[in-house]
């Protein structure tokens, strides 16, 4: 294994661990909640995912990690109820993203028939994927907490469904392995999600009325 796929798979790794900490954690308060260790153990995977990408060369899945990685700490700091703004997090990945596309699209080859499908659907699939903690971060901002809306896991669904198809051509495990079980989570928190809605009245957005942060 080289260098950097082995960068991916722990990146993977810390991704597979957060999902984990949030699920156990969800599964002990009874419904979806989001521990602080969350957006700590994404930073570290975002590190190291987007090291082993990016020395990979793979442009498609480059992006993605930039922007999330300015979303993941911007929930950090709401986590800690600190005040870093909401627009410089979002301008820096948005921005390092789109100068990353600028000198990188020549890298990728004129594709024609099925590899053009495959990419559209990989392509897709990272704006799905990346749309979810977009809309995840600007229901926190209106909530004044971070939390995750059922928005925010329809959208995991979907979206790994459309990375898995794209890394299953691309034909590299490491990135395979980051979509394979991607969809236990999400389902398992909007079915949490529905049975809190049974017994309570739900925010507007659809979370659950304000209640103080769960931490790890």
């Amino acid at each position: 294994m080289t260098l950097a796929a082995a960068l991916v798979v722990a990146g993977q790794a810390f991704y597979g661990l957060r999902f984990l900490v949030q699920w156990l954690q969800s599964e002990r308060a009874g419904r979806s909640v989001t521990p602080t260790s969350f957006w700590i153990l994404s930073l570290f995977g975002v590190a190291l995912g987007g090291s082993g990408t990016l020395m990979q060369a793979e442009w498609v899945l480059v992006p993605a990690f930039l922007v999330n990685a300015a979303l993941y700490t911007r929930n950090l700091f709401i986590s800690g109820e600190d005040r870093l703004g909401p627009l410089p997090a979002a301008l820096l990945g948005l921005t390092l993203a789109a100068v990353l596309i600028a000198f990188n699209v020549r890298e990728l080859e004129p594709v024609v028939g099925v590899a053009a499908i495959f990419l559209a659907i990989g392509i897709v699939g990272q704006v799905i994927f990346t749309s979810r903690f977009i809309v995840q971060w600007y229901l926190s901002e209106r909530l004044g907490q971070s939390h995750f809306p059922p928005a925010f896991w329809w959208l995991s669904l979907v979206g790994a469904l459309f990375n898995l198809a794209y890394t299953v051509w691309l034909g590299k495990p490491e990135f395979v392995l980051g979509y394979a079980f991607a969809w236990f989570i999400p389902l398992r928190n909007l079915m949490l999600i529905h049975k809190d809605s049974a017994s309570s009245p739900l925010h507007e957005d659809g979370a659950a009325p304000p209640t103080s942060p769960t931490k790890p």
